[in-house]
């Protein structure tokens, strides 16, 4: 099987619970919403850009509507993660496709890049990413249908995950303004 990903799909429906408002991908870190960073990464290397929303960040959307005519949207529940993938799985047939969350800002082009290439030989159907320190960071790939067995593919980096509002003050000081 030849590996090329043309399909990325960044989550930005859920509730944000732990960082207090589902306006989490819309909050602005450096300038601009947390979702256009990691909008910006997926246009310039994936043919097909998908965004899961609810009805969670609806009276967000302007904000993505505004810059991002041709981003296609598909509505999930927003009431749970495991649940919201698999209505875009089932949506999207083709593999193999990669997602993102919304929250992980200061993802660089080579990580991905390097992602997509290191999971390259893993036969698993479900790949997922892991930081330096061995936890799941939001990134998974789907190679096929069978996700029942998955592998953990880890990095030698740490990349910031924005959960909580102490996570986005922090990444705040990393900011070049």
């Amino acid at each position: 099987m030849t590996f090329n990903i043309e399909t990325a799909i960044i989550m930005a429906g859920g509730k944000g619970k732990r960082f207090g408002s589902s306006f989490k991908p819309f909050t602005e870190l450096c300038g601009k919403p947390m979702i256009f960073n990691i909008i910006d990464k997926t246009r310039k290397l994936f043919k097909y850009n998908i965004i899961a929303i609810s009805e969670n960040v609806e009276n967000f959307l302007y904000i993505l509507k505004n810059k991002y005519k041709d981003i296609l949207l598909i509505y999930t529940t927003g009431i749970d993660y495991s649940i919201d993938l698999k209505i875009i799985l089932d949506i999207i047939r083709k593999r193999p496709i990669i997602i993102f969350p919304s929250d992980i800002p200061f993802i660089e082009n080579k990580t991905i890049e390097k992602i997509i290439l290191s999971a390259k030989d893993i036969e698993e159907d479900l790949i997922t990413i892991l930081n330096k320190q061995g936890e799941p960071i939001g990134i998974s790939i789907i190679k096929g249908n069978n996700l029942n067995i998955w592998n953990n593919l880890k990095l030698n980096e740490d990349l910031i995950n924005i959960n909580t509002i102490n996570d986005l003050n922090n990444a705040r000081m990393m900011c070049n303004d």
